[in-house]
């Protein structure tokens, strides 16, 4: 059923291809093929990253619950923000899961203790996480931003300007693990405004004893400012994981690097241990 739909599409492409075959590369079609273009990352869910509720999240958590048999998992909410998606995950795994969650600005982890306040699986930590241990300045455009960053990004076009500044804590997952006895993790949820790639260097003892089951990262227009491409996530993550594309509905796997996979806008991958 589904190989006679994907054949019936194929074919239609063919045929829409051909019909507009003497519009390709030509000025007059720009705007068409602009406003094509925007359609189809709409349709691939690039750009729909930002949002709990809307990006694939709750489908992703519902994947990963059904891949884990153990009894008790261990989540990390590493940008955590003011805490939706800890406590969204609180509520499809109970009790079973120690949730962990690490915010470095000030403000936001003040609302995330009011948040996660008499939830005892969800434990807070008032530092980032990176690829070593130290002081950096944390980028807002104002406080309790879910924008900060640790990159001080070029928003103009946004009409932001991220002009407030904050010291904060940074240390490596591989170290946090170490020292607090953290011996697997099933869910390492990334969510670090451009620091993500940084983040996995600094658990790079964790990943390479394969004790990280699922990895789920942002990249996006962060990524501009961090100088991080894809390619990077691609090539340190892969073959030891498979990556996804999360959809509303479902993951998409993305079985080989291509340029094209380097849109900057925010939308949310999946890595599944192999």
């Amino acid at each position: 059923m589904l190989r006679n739909k994907m054949k019936k599409i194929f074919f239609l492409v063919k045929i829409i291809n051909k019909a507009l075959k003497s519009t390709l590369g030509r000025k007059n079609w720009q705007g068409f093929y602009e406003k094509l273009h925007d359609i189809s990352l709409t349709g691939m869910n690039i750009g729909k990253g930002s949002g709990v509720q809307s990006s694939g999240e709750i489908f992703c958590l519902n994947y990963v619950k059904e891949k884990l048999s153990e009894q008790k998992i261990t989540i990390f909410d590493v940008g955590a923000n003011v805490g939706d998606y800890a406590l969204m995950a609180q509520k499809f795994f109970g009790e079973t899961a120690d949730i962990f969650c690490f915010e470095p600005s000030m403000a936001n982890f003040e609302k995330l203790l009011i948040n996660a306040k008499g939830v005892k699986n969800i434990k807070t930590y008032h530092f980032g996480l990176g690829e070593k241990n130290e002081k950096m300045i944390l980028f807002m455009n104002e406080k309790s931003s879910s924008l900060a960053s640790l990159y001080q990004r070029q928003l103009a076009h946004f009409n932001l300007e991220m002009n407030l500044k904050e010291t904060v804590e940074i240390r490596t997952l591989d170290d946090f693990c170490a020292q607090n006895n953290i011996k697997h993790i099933h869910l390492l949820k990334l969510d670090a405004e451009g620091h993500e790639f940084k983040i996995l260097k600094g658990a790079g003892s964790m990943i390479e004893a394969g004790n990280v089951d699922f990895i789920q990262f942002e990249f996006g227009g962060c990524d501009i400012d961090s100088h991080t491409f894809f390619q990077d996530f691609y090539y340190w993550l892969v073959p030891k994981y498979k990556i996804f594309r999360i959809l509303k509905d479902g993951l998409y796997p993305i079985n080989k690097y291509r340029e094209t996979n380097e849109i900057f806008i925010t939308t949310n991958y999946l890595a599944e241990k192999q």
